[in-house]
């Protein structure tokens, strides 16, 4: 799973690059308990009105957990551990902890889907530039100083044949 942490507020959110957020931090982050939310009525109910948008079928989803809107995963934090949301699910979500957030959220994951760089992608990008601008100016910096100090023995030489050319063509006329 390529995770894409964003920053809310100083904080990291962590999406995938498909635009599933991971709810088990947001929902500490914001003083929530994730299985409140997961067993809620409204939950479910929206759950079941999307799962009938995508499917053009009435919803046989009995419970959220089980909807496959809702994955989650025992690995570690750092390798994409918690409870993962579908990106439509993940503002409904967001609504639940914070106003606030579930509009900062809802842009997010539209840039994610549209395929947008994230503001990390946009730094190290920055520094890929930076870095290989500079490399590039040493390397220019490098030649010029070379160049400096061999011109006058490549000129020299240049002049040397030159001159052994010509005593050539004289000889030859």
């Amino acid at each position: 799973m390529n995770i894409v942490p964003l920053n809310y507020k100083g904080e990291p959110i962590r999406f995938n690059t498909d635009g599933w957020i991971n709810a088990t931090d947001i929902a500490k982050r914001f003083g929530k308990r994730l299985d409140h939310w997961l067993s809620n009525t409204e939950t479910l109910e929206y759950v079941r009105a999307l799962d009938e948008v995508y499917s053009g079928e009435p919803s046989k989803i009995l419970h959220t957990r089980d909807s496959g809107y809702v994955k989650t995963s025992k690995a570690r934090k750092d390798r994409g551990g918690g409870t993962w949301l579908h990106p439509k699910l993940s503002v409904a979500f967001a609504r639940w902890c914070d106003p606030k957030f579930s509009v900062w959220c809802d842009l997010h994951i539209d840039s994610l889907l549209r395929g947008e760089l994230t503001e990390q992608q946009k730094y190290e990008q920055a520094c890929r530039i930076r870095d290989d601008r500079k490399s590039k100016a040493s390397n220019g910096a490098r030649e010029m100083a070379r160049w400096r100090w061999d011109k006058p023995v490549i000129e020299a030489n240049v002049e040397y044949w030159r001159e052994q050319l010509q005593l050539t063509l004289d000889i030859a006329c």
